[in-house]
């Protein structure tokens, strides 16, 4: 077996590393994690064909996920895809959200448009991503507990809630945020009976100007509570937030990055979470990703928040089918010397290597 260390870039060794990223686990340490899943069996995939199913596509992955740690962008893409179509296929095998008939996946259920041959000219970002009512792609969005994407959504877009992505954007301004959860325990714990935490990366367009910090007008207090209300409104992990204390003016702090510009922050409080109903795990108030944690908006009509892994599997679907059946496309748009998306994809396929096992194996684990 390739040795696993291989699949850590070493003519970047020190780059860009995060604080988040210094607390996450090496790469070999997950797939070595993931291993050891298999004699443990966790959740719905205890014994018989699920069983089967779960070992026999995790050992798949793993090698695809190998094989992609070896080779260039012309043919990664198609390596990472069907890796963590793999990395799927155990989390439904897995999940007690889905019963004997429901785990066993056929077709992709996703859809990017039809429009990949004209990607290099008008931009991968305006690609649109859908969701499919049947296929694997809905069929883990359900094991997942997470929005399968029903209406098209601009590549772009989905693109931009992975995190880190913003190190090497494509050309293409997205709409959507995920946001940092900072919980309290890092700063103070838990305070009567209330879960509580910091959200980052909130929108700057929140707080209004004012002339006068001391004498705030009642109309700009009343505008500012319903944007926030009807921003937090997309993130449905947050629901029932309270922010702690008596106060008139939202509480902001003030923060600043060059990938994300000026943004603001908030502590927040939550009633704490109970646990789910029988065989389910409780749910995620935030996703746990590379040593951190962060909020996804929802994607659909039914309140589902997007999930990290559905949200590789949307990027990962086209350019696979980009790199298989329009080469030429995939060449122009991999040229570093001609295309600005080069870097941003390069980086991107470099990320899923490390980024998509560490996710699957954290999914897994709820189900244990």
């Amino acid at each position: 077996m390739p040795t696993l260390l291989r699949l850590i870039d070493s003519r970047y060794p020190l780059a860009m590393v995060t604080y988040a990223e210094m607390g996450a686990d090496p790469i070999a340490q997950i797939w070595q994690e993931l291993r050891a899943l298999r004699s443990r069996k966790p959740g719905a995939a205890s014994k018989g064909d699920r069983l089967a199913t779960f070992d026999a596509a995790l050992e798949q992955a793993e090698q695809l996920f190998m094989a992609a740690g070896q080779v260039g962008t012309a043919t990664q893409p198609i390596l990472l895809f069907y890796g963590l179509s793999q990395l799927g296929r155990a989390i439904a095998a897995a999940s007690p959200r889905l019963s004997n008939n429901e785990y066993s996946l056929n077709g992709h259920g996703i859809s990017d448009g039809g429009q990949l041959q004209g990607a290099a000219e008008h931009g991968l970002g305006h690609l649109l991503i859908c969701g499919e009512k049947r296929g694997a792609f809905p069929g883990v969005a359900r094991a997942l507990d997470s929005s399968s994407i029903p209406k098209a959504v601009p590549l772009g877009d989905l693109w931009e809630l992975l995190p880190y992505a913003e190190r090497f954007p494509l050309p293409y301004r997205g709409k959507l945020r995920r946001l940092d959860f900072v919980p309290a325990s890092q700063y103070g714990g838990e305070f009567e009976g209330n879960e509580r935490a910091q959200l980052q990366l909130l929108p700057p367009e929140l707080q209004l100007s004012v002339d006068n910090l001391n004498e705030v007008p009642g109309d700009i207090l009343d505008k500012e509570w319903q944007l926030l209300k009807d921003f937090l409104k997309s993130y449905p992990t947050l629901k029932g937030w309270q922010i702690p204390g008596n106060i008139q003016r939202i509480p902001y702090g003030h923060g600043m990055s060059t990938s994300h510009g000026p943004w603001l922050s908030l502590s927040l409080s939550f009633e704490v979470a109970t646990d789910g109903s029988e065989g389910m795990p409780p749910p995620e108030r935030a996703v746990a990703y590379h040593g951190a944690q962060y909020v996804y908006p929802s994607l659909d009509d039914d309140g589902k928040p997007a999930h990290p892994f559905m949200l590789w599997w949307a990027v990962l679907y086209p350019l696979s089918r980009l790199a298989r059946y329009y080469p030429n496309v995939w060449m122009k748009l991999t040229s570093i010397s001609s295309n600005p998306h080069a870097v941003a994809i390069e980086f991107i396929l470099r990320e899923a290597i490390r980024a998509v096992p560490e996710v699957a194996l954290r999914s897994l684990k709820r189900f244990a």
